[in-house]
């Protein structure tokens, strides 16, 4: 006999938003979170608009890349160029 998930209200769902959007919750609180949002559609709508905005930041993110030699600069500025032991 399959048990209903927990309940929750929207404070704790909008909490929960960005580990679930990050596949960090537990099978049991994602069961709980997921439930929630299937019945309410004004968290079910902040959590489609976090999960869109993450997926456009992921994507921003991996066309921006640091310049060539910034590294290297940043070492040369600490003193720390030619050290082995920061590579």
């Amino acid at each position: 006999m399959t048990s209903e998930p927990m309940q929750v209200d929207c404070k704790e769902a909008a909490k929960r938003l960005n580990e679930l959007i990050d596949g960090e919750l537990t099978p049991e609180v994602e069961e709980t979170i997921e439930h929630h949002l299937k019945d309410c559609a004004r968290c079910m709508a902040v959590f489609e608009f976090e999960e869109a905005f993450c997926r456009f930041v992921k994507i921003k993110a991996k066309r921006q890349t640091a310049p060539e030699g910034l590294k290297e600069r940043i070492l040369k500025e600490l003193g720390l160029s030619g050290n082995s032991c920061n590579e």
